[in-house]
């Protein structure tokens, strides 16, 4: 029998800058409008302090 041990609300995304693994929720997200009508999630790595692109 297969059973949940921790629901998965957080995900995980790499720095492209300084290489750091991190480890995310959703709202931790803050969405950027990168174009006319066009919009992606970021978040601050805490390391680096750089922005790196996340899905929602």
């Amino acid at each position: 029998m297969v059973k949940v041990i921790r629901y998965g609300n957080k995900r995980r995304v790499t720095c492209g800058v300084c290489e750091s693994f991190l480890e995310y929720e959703k709202e931790d997200v803050k969405t950027v409008q990168t174009g006319m009508n066009e919009y992606e999630g970021e978040i601050i790595c805490p390391n680096c302090r750089e922005k790196v692109r996340v899905e929602g």
